[in-house]
């Protein structure tokens, strides 16, 4: 069997670590500044969720498809920083959470990969790859969803290592709740919390430790738990979108989307690789293109031009100028490198499933046989991004149109994603430990596979910046 040692738990970064990733961070951050600059927080639904934000303070319903925590945090921006340049603000906010976040992320990539090319490389791919950097400042909930969803995987790593933390387990409580404000999609994260941390107590602690501290677990996720108990009993109350029967085919018609449209691909799918736009492309279209198609081409593309330059503006008013979402096109360039990032990122996308269901294996059989298979990180993470993910996907199967509502594009499974295609990096990784002990050195595939990745991330940095 394929294992990670123990010790990756105890590697932290080193200078040089240090050095690379702080450039990264910063090199990250100003391409979220250049999409700020030309306002690219204007994008899906930003009329709805900006008139949302200024009506917050009067009026708030449950009927709406988000909870509060959005509309708070934009209103509380909006009438206590800067009511002049409050979306600039909001999405400043949304970029350094995010930048913060990936921090996180490093570290679980650093306790979970060996190889330091290949470190190195998922850094670099999970900083500038479009779906999170565009996301990580349009005005919508989804932004909150990496911040959140780090902070939860960090707590929940340190009490499935060490349970008796009342820190982590306070922790784990208080940003699951938050991200429950936010976003009704962490209610994914609670059964596989839950798993993890009922697997981690009796194996981590003596017999005498297990009640009280598996006592302290069910109060810390008591929280959550009522905190969506509530959510959801006043939603039903008010009839919202979400739970009424709007969005949901009645059970006697077909699916829109199949399962087969959802786990194949369908030879439609080659239109892709000239990365159509959302509009112009007619992504949008009843079964035009596969769910793994439409997934790969919004994950690798700026597929609704947010990060594009933006047309001069008729007028220097700052309020009209955002009256309206901004119509926008690619430059000739900007296409030509989206068309290249669209193709040579199919090799991501491959890894990425490849990677997925190997570490879902794998993880499965760490947990139910107690034996180092991955490291814990590992363990940890891809629990978490199969509990955030499945309520998306398995809802597709129901949805009354799930093309023309965009339930395909990644900025609903934002978290996961970004775990899905870093397990890509960490199959492969335990791929190169693998022929290592069959005595063959893979340090050449190593550095070609690096040296690719960070050319990819030069064309990603190219057409948002």
């Amino acid at each position: 069997m394929l294992q990670t040692p123990r010790i990756q738990r105890e590697r932290s970064f080193s200078g040089g670590d240090l050095l690379f990733l702080g450039l990264l961070s910063a090199a990250g951050f100003a391409v979220g500044l250049r999409g700020i600059s030309h306002y690219g927080y204007i994008g899906q639904d930003f009329v709805y969720n900006r008139d949302g934000i200024l009506s917050f303070s009067q009026s708030f319903s449950y009927s709406k498809t988000n909870p509060p925590g959005f509309y708070w945090f934009g209103s509380f921006i909006h009438n206590h920083v800067s009511s002049a340049h409050y979306l600039e603000t909001i999405a400043l906010g949304y970029l350094i959470f995010n930048s913060l976040a990936l921090w996180i992320f490093y570290e679980f990539f650093w306790r979970g990969i060996s190889a330091w090319q290949l470190r190195y490389a998922a850094a670099a791919f999970a900083t500038f790859v479009p779906f999170r950097v565009i996301h990580a400042v349009v005005l919508a909930s989804d932004a909150f969803t990496v911040p959140v969803f780090a902070l939860v995987a960090c707590f929940t790593l340190r009490l499935f290592e060490n349970p008796r933390s009342v820190r982590s387990w306070a922790g784990i409580s208080l940003s699951l709740s938050v991200g429950l404000l936010c976003k009704y999609t962490f209610v994914g994260l609670l059964p596989p919390i839950a798993l993890l941390l009922a697997i981690a107590i009796p194996r981590r602690l003596p017999k005498g430790a297990r009640l009280l501290w598996g006592g302290i677990g069910i109060l810390a996720l008591a929280l959550p738990t009522g905190v969506v108990t509530l959510q959801l009993v006043e939603a039903a109350s008010v009839n919202s979108y979400h739970l009424s029967r709007k969005p949901w085919l009645p059970k006697d018609l077909p699916p829109a989307m199949r399962w087969s449209d959802m786990l194949t691909l369908q030879k439609s799918d080659l239109g892709l690789l000239s990365a159509p736009d959302y509009y112009g492309g007619a992504l949008y279209g009843f079964r035009t293109y596969s769910y793994v198609g439409l997934l790969h081409v919004s994950s690798f593309t700026d597929v609704l031009e947010c990060f594009q330059p933006p047309p001069r503006m008729g007028s220097t008013d700052w309020n009209k100028t955002t009256e309206d979402p901004i119509q926008r096109r690619r430059s000739p360039l900007s296409q030509f490198l989206q068309i290249v990032a669209v193709r040579w990122c199919i090799v991501f996308s491959a890894l990425a499933i490849a990677g997925t269901l190997f570490c879902v294996v794998l993880s499965s059989l760490s947990l139910l046989l107690g034996m180092p298979l991955l490291a814990d990180a590992t363990v940890v993470v891809t629990a978490l991004a199969t509990g955030f993910y499945l309520p998306v996907f398995l809802s597709l199967h129901e949805l009354t149109n799930p093309y023309a509502s965009g339930y395909w594009l990644p900025r609903l499974i934002l978290p996961a994603l970004l775990v899905f295609f870093s397990l890509g990096f960490v199959m492969l990784d335990l791929g190169c430990k693998h022929l290592e002990r069959l005595g063959r050195a893979p340090n050449r595939c190593l550095w070609l596979f690096s040296g690719f990745t960070l050319a990819v991330c030069l064309l990603f940095i190219g057409f948002l910046s």
